[in-house]
């Protein structure tokens, strides 16, 4: 274990900047001096072996669909400190992608990144907040549940490029999507455990002690006082379990890698998300056949309601990878006829009910026209269709705070005001409070008063 000063160390103003947004669920400290104070605490907790994990401190209920709910545990902030710390540790020897064309395992970001911190502080001057310049550069939002944004965009970005890529190519002219069902919550702690006390120093051995102290016991709500055996938590902040569940699959990617090379195939994987390239469409029912077996052996199992056969020329349909290459970076995003373009795509698709053809019903594209300066200044009617899209009830009960900052700032004084109103209509209605934290925070970012939210989502904690 560090001393006390290398141990601050970890918590600096890359860790701090994670939880600056969510205050709805965090009592941050708000200075120097009390987060030195809160760390010192928690150090002599875990010195003394006082620390325990605690049960979250609330959930966050997620719409899936057709009314299941994915349930994402909310850590207390010592509870959070625990797990980066750890993850922090021994994340050299954890957090890398052993096998090409997979993704996940980018570090938390933090310590001994000061050069890198120091250029995206430059770089995004222009802008309120980090996770503001990723979400512009990407037409994503990021900031949900990532220590390091920029990594995670990077991830994603590179992961569709390769897709692309690979399909415009033509060596492969089929494509099998696998998923991995219940991923996160099938993961055998005691396999995890062992792969890592092989990797990790003996120096270590007291980290990796405490990791496995909080994976055990947080889920006592659950559990009561009975040790977890299986799953990790899939939570707000999910960069370290993410990390894990990379680490956990590697051997598995080997296995799939080597599949895949022998039956003149490609692999790429993205967290459980697979994907798998052939000539011969014939040769996808032996591989996944191959590829249950493999995962089985890890307590894992193909989602067989999510395979997905299709040629490579429906991938890059279904991803849209043509109409996003007009706007592939800041110069693109703020040229008028680029912009109409990409906007005329959408409207093409939504008058022809086309949209059910494209990934996330065209929500995707909604979010990359959102972040473009030059959506001001396209035709009038073309907008006003665009934005009758922001402003309907499918898409905000699912957009995040940032999206929803963005349409604010697009709409008149008069507009912003029906706006707020319809937002707590909405906020009635949905019984999933993932859109009233992210309401909560788009409210108390611009002002706007948010008493109406809170009393919704302690009502609907007594559901």
């Amino acid at each position: 274990m560090d001393d006390l000063k290398k141990f601050k160390q970890y918590f600096n103003r890359d860790f701090w900047r994670a939880f600056q947004d969510k205050q709805s669920f965090f009592d941050i400290p708000k200075n120097k001096a009390n987060k030195n104070a809160f760390v010192e605490n928690l150090y002599s907790e875990i010195q003394k072996r006082k620390y325990y994990p605690s049960v979250p401190q609330c959930y966050i209920d997620r719409d899936k669909g057709n009314g299941v709910t994915r349930i994402v545990p909310v850590f207390t902030l010592k509870d959070y400190c625990v797990y980066y710390y750890c993850i922090k540790k021994i994340e050299d020897k954890i957090a890398y992608n052993r096998i090409e064309n997979t993704f996940g395992g980018w570090t938390l970001g933090g310590l001994m990144r000061k050069n890198e911190d120091d250029e995206m502080e430059k770089r995004k001057r222009h802008f309120n907040r980090k996770e503001d310049f990723i979400a512009e550069l990407h037409g994503i939002s990021v900031s949900e549940y990532s220590f390091n944004p920029a990594a995670w965009a990077k991830a994603y970005g590179d992961l569709n490029a390769k897709l692309y890529a690979t399909a415009k190519a033509r060596n492969y002219k089929y494509l099998a999507e696998l998923d991995i069902a219940n991923y996160y919550d099938s993961i055998r702690l005691d396999i995890l455990e062992m792969r890592i006390r092989e990797l990790v120093n003996e120096e270590h051995a007291d980290i990796v002690s405490l990791l496995f102290h909080f994976l055990n016991y947080w889920n006592r709500n659950t559990n009561l006082y009975n040790k977890q055996t299986v799953g990790i938590p899939q939570d707000a902040m999910g960069d370290c379990s993410r990390i894990l569940a990379n680490f956990y699959l590697q051997p598995y990617d080997k296995i799939v890698f080597d599949l895949c090379k022998e039956n003149k195939c490609k692999y790429l994987r993205y967290a459980d998300d697979q994907f798998l390239f052939s000539e011969d469409k014939n040769k996808f029912h032996i591989l996944i056949f191959k590829i249950s077996k493999a995962l089985n052996s890890f307590g894992l199992s193909v989602n067989q309601k999510k395979v997905k056969v299709s040629t490579t020329e429906d991938l890059i349909d279904y991803r849209s990878f043509k109409v996003f290459d007009l706007l592939k970076n800041d110069d693109d995003k703020r040229d008028k006829e680029k912009v109409e373009k990409f906007v005329d795509y959408y409207i093409e698709l939504l008058d022809s009910s086309g949209l059910s053809n494209i990934k996330g019903n065209g929500t995707p594209l909604l979010n990359r026209a959102l972040f473009c300066p030059a959506l001001h200044s396209i035709d009038i009617s073309k907008r006003t269709k665009l934005m009758s899209c922001y402003l309907d009830d499918e898409y905000l009960k699912d957009a995040r705070a940032i999206h929803l900052e963005k349409i604010y700032k697009l709409l008149t004084k008069v507009d912003k005001l029906e706006f707020i109103k319809k937002l707590n209509s909405l906020s009635e209605k949905l019984i999933h409070n993932a859109f009233h934290y992210e309401l909560l925070n788009f409210y108390r970012r611009n002002k706007i008063d948010s008493k109406k939210i809170v009393k919704r989502i302690e009502k609907l904690s007594k559901i």
